[in-house]
């Protein structure tokens, strides 16, 4: 139930090359959002020798796209590079938050009606939020996900 992809890829270059090819599609993380938007390459973040957290960059708001993380490790005479995408944890607080709220609510609001005798269809109002909010998670991160991991897959995959 929470949004997070995790996936493999194996490569034939070595994780220097992986890397190499890495920078030539990632420009260091901006500060002002708007600036991001300027660059030539697809992603921002930060590259180390052997572990990467990026993001795409995008030109519209999405506060559910997703974070990427890596680590890349000799295999053989190639790398293996194991990829975790997650939600931005203060984006994730917030929903876990909001989404227990408004559906403690609807639980009380629904168990209240019902203990009464009389449903009212209100009571279904704060359920009806806590879907749309479900809904609004997935809706703004397995599209970007998908993305990101054809991305990922087809540059670094040999």
């Amino acid at each position: 139930m929470i949004p997070l992809e995790k996936f493999t890829i194996h490569s034939s270059r070595n994780p220097d090359r992986v890397r190499e090819t890495l920078l030539e599609v990632v420009d260091p993380r901006q500060i002002l959002p708007w600036d991001a938007k300027n660059s030539a390459k697809p992603y921002q973040g930060e590259i180390g020798d052997r572990a990467f957290q990026i993001s795409r960059i995008i030109s519209y708001r999405n506060s559910f796209l997703p974070l990427i993380n890596g680590r890349i490790t000799p295999e053989g005479t190639g790398s293996k590079i194991e990829i975790s995408m997650i939600l931005d944890p203060l984006v994730f607080i917030f929903m876990l938050v909001w989404l227990g709220m408004v559906g403690n609510m609807g639980i009380l609001f629904l168990l209240a009606t019902l203990g009464e005798g009389n449903f009212e269809p209100a009571a279904l109002i704060p359920l009806g939020m806590f879907l749309f909010g479900f809904l609004l998670v997935f809706v703004g991160f397995k599209p970007e996900a998908a993305k990101a991991k054809k991305f990922l897959r087809e540059l670094l995959e040999n």
